[in-house]
């Protein structure tokens, strides 16, 4: 399903996803400088796919995705995926698709958007995520925002000629700035 619009600090705000959103993704996902850490991608990433993802996302009880918007601009995605209803768990994830924006803040305030929604409306027990232990600013965004790691899965995918660790965070209520 879509998260409902909450506005950020500095221009930035989680928006409800379109369709149009979604068919951005591609052209995203297809920069060398915004996929190096995302992991491998296989599939057609076409119109029609876009628009079958774009209803099953809608549909999913599982999940919650938002567009991250930035002075009211698309500049990507972010969700909590996976929700265990009983355990009260999810997995998050963030991408920005516009690398020009990188270092701006964008990234950790849409993390804290996301994961104060998880502990004050969906009341989940915990948040996780796997980075790339390579991406120090997705690590890093993470952190700010009271993520700590709870482990590194070594080698665990090949990118790029190279093997990467990932970074397993964790967040709960207690350990959210916000919460405290």
């Amino acid at each position: 399903m879509f998260g409902p619009r909450i506005d950020g600090h500095n221009g930035i705000a989680l928006v409800p996803s379109t369709l149009e959103h979604f068919k951005l993704h591609m052209s995203w996902m297809l920069q060398p400088e915004t996929d190096r850490f995302w992991g491998p991608r296989f599939g057609e990433m076409t119109d029609e796919k876009q628009e079958e993802r774009f209803k099953k996302t809608g549909e999913d009880q599982t999940q919650i995705q938002w567009s991250i918007a930035y002075q009211d601009e698309p500049v990507g995605f972010a969700g909590i995926f996976d929700i265990d209803w009983v355990r009260r768990d999810g997995e998050s994830g963030i991408f920005i698709g516009r690398h020009d924006l990188y270092g701006r803040g964008i990234a950790s305030e849409a993390i804290r958007l996301r994961t104060d929604f998880a502990w004050r409306e969906l009341r989940l027990h915990r948040v996780h995520n796997w980075i790339a232990h390579a991406n120090r600013g997705s690590r890093r965004a993470n952190e700010k925002v009271g993520y700590t790691q709870m482990g590194l899965f070594r080698r665990s995918f090949f990118r790029s000629g190279e093997w990467y660790d990932e970074w397993l965070g964790e967040a709960y209520p207690h350990t959210f700035p916000d919460q405290r």
